[in-house]
This record gives C-alpha cells, structure tokens and sequence, in this order.
C-alpha cells in the first residue's frame, strides 16, 4: 500500500474521473488512515457552471459533495494502486444550505464514511468555510 506524507501534494486529477472546468475540488487537506474520513477544499471560483449572482448555488454544493465522495475513494484506490473508476450518487438525504458561499471564499468538505459495502458508501457532508462558517450538510449514497 502506497502512503504519502503531504496529500495536499497530489494532483486531484490523479483520482477523481473528472476533468476541469469540471472539478471542483483543489486540493485534498486531510485523511484519516484507519476511519478513511477526507477533507477537501476549495476556492469558489469568478467563473463557473455553479455560480449565480456572485454566489455558489445550493446545485455547486452537491457536486461538490458528491465530487468529495469521488475523492476520497479514488484516494482511497490511490493507496491501493486500484485505477480511478466513475461512479454515481444514488441518493442525497436532509440536504441543509445554511448560506451560499460569495466567490473567492475558501469551502472545505468533510466525508465522514458511515457505512461501505458492495461498493456502495454511505457517508455524511460537511461544508464549512474557512473561517468556520456551516454551510451545508447532507447523508449522501454513493455508487462506485
């Protein structure tokens, strides 16, 4: 199994399946080896597929949610030298937007696995800015 010392080294494209301008996600801050918790971060961009009135929509965060999930697999993966495969949400459940984000702020994405079988992982969001503000939070299913 692979390890690296500083994960906010490794180019996300490495493991995630997506491509930019599509990949929300710049660069991955933390992992947890035993509980496989990831957090990721990123800078809501001037322009974007995601932005509407100078702010990141309710639709952004998902994706940036669902693209944390992709993350932390393809890390996972990573490690075990297993390539990147796509995957799908399945379902999405008490998605909460507590704000949307104004360009420039800096979001980090915390997934908390709860369960993994079958290749199927269930896991709990967390956004938050970088000066701790909640921004929103969801159980989200994910198919790999």
């Amino acid at each position: 199994m692979r390890r690296i010392d500083d994960i906010s080294s490794l180019d996300v494209l490495v493991i995630l399946p997506h491509r930019r301008p599509f990949v929300l996600i710049d660069r991955l801050v933390s992992y947890d080896y035993d509980t496989t918790e990831i957090t990721v971060e990123y800078t809501v961009p001037k322009e974007g597929v995601f932005l509407e009135g100078g702010r990141f929509t309710a639709e952004g965060l998902m994706e940036n949610v669902a693209q944390a999930c992709a993350a932390r697999v393809g890390f996972y993966n990573w490690l075990h030298e297993i390539p990147v495969r796509p995957g799908v949400v399945g379902a999405v459940k008490g998605m909460e937007v507590m704000l949307l984000p104004e360009i420039g702020q800096k979001l980090l994405t915390h997934i908390i696995p709860k369960a993994e079988a079958l290749g199927l992982l269930m896991a709990e969001a967390k956004i938050m800015t970088e000066s701790g503000s909640h921004v929103a939070k969801c159980t989200v299913k994910v198919a790999v």
